[in-house]
């Protein structure tokens, strides 16, 4: 990534925060962010174009490797919205007691697919990259507040033991929706 963000490492992934108060991104970011992705932890990396995180609005860029897994959440107090940049994902919508309830195919605007989706707060919500990778970007309320997060509590964490089968479930859910 090239001198205009200010690299931190987390165990989710590499995190780049933008460093000049105009901020633009360039086509060669979005490639150098999928090359930084490579090599990070879980494949994942995002440029956030905010500088602090009691900003009231957060957006972020974020790669993410087609075996990522996003574990269903909702969250109490915003709404979040992405736009697909690079790549393809369904995006799906929970129940309560974790039955998918709504998926969409999003994909870049070139695709003819929708590219942009917004869940209201209080919705389980998750995606399953379809693509090799996918870059969005993220815009949602700040500031961060990690306790409005709720991770859905019917769906395992990344090193559960039954997060494969919990991940073929899910595949045969989209079948069953997308069938319709």
């Amino acid at each position: 990534m090239d001198s205009t963000f200010t690299k931190q490492a987390f165990k989710n992934g590499d995190v780049y925060i933008a460093d000049a108060i105009n901020f633009r991104l360039t086509k060669d970011n979005v490639s150098n962010l999928i090359d930084q992705a490579q090599d990070a932890p879980r494949q994942r990396a995002r440029i956030c174009a905010h500088r602090r995180p009691d900003e009231a609005v957060h957006e972020m860029f974020i790669a993410h490797h087609k075996t990522a897994y996003v574990r269903p959440h909702k969250h109490r107090e915003k709404t979040e919205s992405i736009l697909i940049l690079v790549g393809e994902v369904d995006y799906l919508i929970f129940d309560e007691s974790g039955n998918v309830s709504e998926c969409y195919r999003l994909s870049e605007y070139s695709s003819g697919l929708s590219f942009y989706h917004t869940t209201r707060m209080a919705l389980y919500h998750s995606l399953i990259v379809r693509s090799e990778w996918v870059v969005f970007l993220e815009i949602t309320k700040g500031p961060f507040d990690p306790e409005d997060t709720v991770w859905a509590k019917w769906s395992p964490s990344e090193d559960d033991i039954d997060l494969p089968k919990f991940q073929e479930n899910l595949e045969l859910e989209v079948i069953r929706i997308s069938a319709g």
